[in-house]
């Protein structure tokens, strides 16, 4: 059942504290939703060094007979963006990814938690960038890039890298969270890593997954408000931080939102 295409290049994230969030007078402009500034300590875990690319979320289509991504023509992966993030992914479609992905590598592969991703994107020092704490356009896929749409995954992968390696973390396309948006300081147990699964859902792997699950009848409407993280080609510098917070519906499309996967042993 090995698919070639799932070579994700999985990076590991030491365990220890880091620093979430942004301190106002920082010298950027920051949302309120990223304050209080904290410190959070999380186990090791392993996240992937680039987003899943449209060639990738194509194997997943073809083995499982999932729908296509809405702005795919025809069902049809875009001509020429095998390398591409995939996007117009939304979180149902993601956690389906996951699943799938699971089996396939025989790992509990899943969304990152919103503390992770920020953890990957900026290291243990707080830095606004993944690559420092100075904006430089030519590190990432943004507005100010001027490119106007998705670029290769690795096209940015040395310049763009954060303290751990993994490349690509803000631009190009906005990545889905597992956590629910909700306010910091940041509590694993307050709710915001529920996962209600929908009547006749079936994830066989979610268990392994370490996070909690539920199936009382609607506690979530499997349309609560998920975190998205990282900006997108249309997203600005203020936008394209590791601290800045973003959520979205969990049935939300559009077509530069997209995924990267992480897991824990």
């Amino acid at each position: 059942m090995f698919n070639p295409q799932l070579n994700f290049d999985f990076v590991r994230i030491p365990a220890g504290e880091f620093i979430v969030g942004t301190m106002p007078g920082r010298g950027v402009d920051i949302e309120p939703d990223e304050t209080p500034q904290h410190k959070l300590a999380l186990p090791d875990f392993y996240i992937a060094r680039l987003p899943v690319t449209n060639a990738q979320y194509a194997a997943f289509c073809a083995a499982t007979g999932h729908r296509a991504p809405k702005f795919w023509r025809d069902g049809k992966m875009p001509d020429g963006k095998a390398d591409h993030p995939v996007g117009g992914v939304n979180f149902h479609d993601c956690l389906a990814f996951c699943n799938w992905a699971s089996e396939v590598l025989q790992l509990p592969i899943r969304l990152p938690l919103e503390p992770e991703w920020e953890k990957a994107a900026r290291g243990a020092d707080g830095r606004v960038y993944p690559w420092g704490n100075q904006w430089e356009a030519n590190r990432a896929n943004t507005f100010e890039s001027k490119l106007n749409n998705t670029t290769p995954v690795a096209r940015f992968a040395t310049e763009g890298a954060s303290p751990y390696g993994v490349a690509d973390l803000v631009g190009n396309v906005s990545e889905w969270c597992f956590s629910m948006f909700s306010k910091y300081p940041y509590r694993a147990d307050d709710g915001r890593e529920l996962l209600q699964l929908a009547d006749g859902q079936h994830l066989p792997w979610v268990e392994r997954w370490g996070l909690q699950v539920t199936n009382e009848p609607s506690r979530l409407k499997g349309n609560e408000q998920r975190v998205l993280r990282g900006g997108s080609y249309r997203g600005t510098k203020a936008i394209c931080r590791c601290a800045y917070r973003s959520w979205a519906a969990a049935i939300h499309l559009s077509d530069d939102t997209g995924l990267r996967v992480a897991y824990r042993k």
